[in-house]
């Protein structure tokens, strides 16, 4: 049996679970932090595991069988939440990591961060993503959640940040860079890439601390954020 994990139980992931019931040798298990999507789920589907939480707190992974997964599926709407869920899941032996993004525009820079199997709704349908579990072996990531986070682009200015390594910064309790360009080139996000001004990172920020954030990044005279 193929064990899968499917975050996010709502339209996309219904139609997934159809599909893969279908060849009757996959266990899946749904992770959701939406009431009505996991009593839908368990109504609908009574050999489903369920777990009720938000995926991108690792506890909830965990409790969904991450450790012994052969495939993880992010099948939520919210790219962010995606993301975050992505980076977390290149901890553990998975085989396939597949991501849902709604934006096209997003598709090159999950790649960057690894995540190769994107599936966008703009550019395929759900079917497609059942068709990258079935036939062979590669790796990718998705997510479910709610609007907590979002990512942002910002241009390095502020003297507390110019000079400083991402590895002193980032993650802190607010946000984590995931990206870096430099002049024309872009750069995933390493520990020991020291910050120019006139960088641009890109930052997976809590939605609440986006003005605080931009301001560390771009101002001077202010406190540095606790890490």
């Amino acid at each position: 049996m193929i064990n899968v994990i499917i975050v996010g139980g709502g339209r996309v992931g219904l139609h997934l679970i159809d599909e893969l019931k279908k060849r009757h040798n996959y266990n899946i298990t749904v992770v959701d932090n939406h009431k009505e999507n996991i009593k839908t789920v368990e109504k609908k589907y009574d050999d489903v595991t369920i777990v009720l939480g938000d995926a991108t707190d690792r506890e909830n992974l965990i409790k969904a069988g991450i450790e012994d997964a052969d495939i993880l599926v992010v099948a939520t709407s919210i790219d962010e939440v995606n993301l975050l869920v992505g980076i977390i899941a290149q901890d553990y032996d998975l085989d396939k990591v597949i991501a849902r993004t709604t934006n096209p525009s997003h598709i090159k820079m999950f790649k960057k961060l690894g995540l190769n199997e994107v599936v966008s709704p703009e550019l395929a349908a759900c079917s497609d993503i059942e068709k990258k579990i079935v036939p062979q072996n590669i790796s990718e990531i998705a997510v479910t959640g709610k609007g907590d986070y979002e990512l942002i682009d910002v241009v390095v200015k502020s003297g507390k940040v110019v000079g400083k390594t991402i590895g002193d910064i980032s993650p802190s309790k607010d946000f984590i860079v995931v990206l870096c360009q430099k002049n024309d080139k872009t750069l995933i996000a390493q520990n020991d890439i020291v910050l120019e001004k006139e960088d641009v990172v890109s930052i997976l920020v809590k939605t609440n601390a986006i003005k605080k954030t931009k301001k560390y990044f771009t101002k001077t005279g202010i406190l540095p954020l606790s890490t």
